[in-house]
């Protein structure tokens, strides 16, 4: 009997034995199988920032350039009104403007006439009266004076 009890107890440890080394295997599988998983997962991840990155450069790239040309129609428009104002605001059409639309002419030497005025080069500008207090500090401040020397 007690080599059936060693028998027994030999067979029923050798199928034990290889669910263990089964399970084993398995779990060896299964965390090599979530490495992969989580190793292409973490790749997928890098590679959308990759392009995240390289598309939201594309698009500050496109609107630089729309930036740079709305500067240059710009400043083409800048030009044209310059040229504009300076085509009006020249002599010879200031001059048809006068005659036409207000109806003046240019003088003539005839028309001039000098005028000499014969006065001094002297202005006499009067004293403004004052009151009695404006005398007292102004004869104060002459005796204050006279006093310093």
């Amino acid at each position: 009997m007690a080599y059936e009890e060693s028998g027994r107890s030999a067979q029923s440890r050798h199928p034990v034995d290889e669910r263990k080394i089964e399970m084993g295997r398995n779990a060896g599988m299964v965390k090599s199988g979530f490495k992969i998983v989580l190793t292409v997962i973490v790749s997928i991840v890098m590679v959308a920032g990759v392009v995240l990155s390289y598309t939201q450069d594309l698009e500050a790239s496109r609107d630089l350039e729309e930036a740079l040309q709305i500067r240059t129609d710009m400043q083409s428009d800048i030009l044209d009104m310059r040229s504009q104002i300076a085509g009006k605001t020249s002599n010879k059409i200031i001059q048809e403007y006068a005659e036409n639309i207000l109806g003046m002419r240019t003088i003539d030497p005839s028309q001039v006439e000098y005028v000499q005025i014969q006065t001094d080069d002297v202005v006499n500008i009067p004293e403004a009266e004052q009151n009695i207090f404006a005398r007292m500090k102004a004869w104060f401040d002459n005796f204050v004076e006279y006093l310093r020397g």
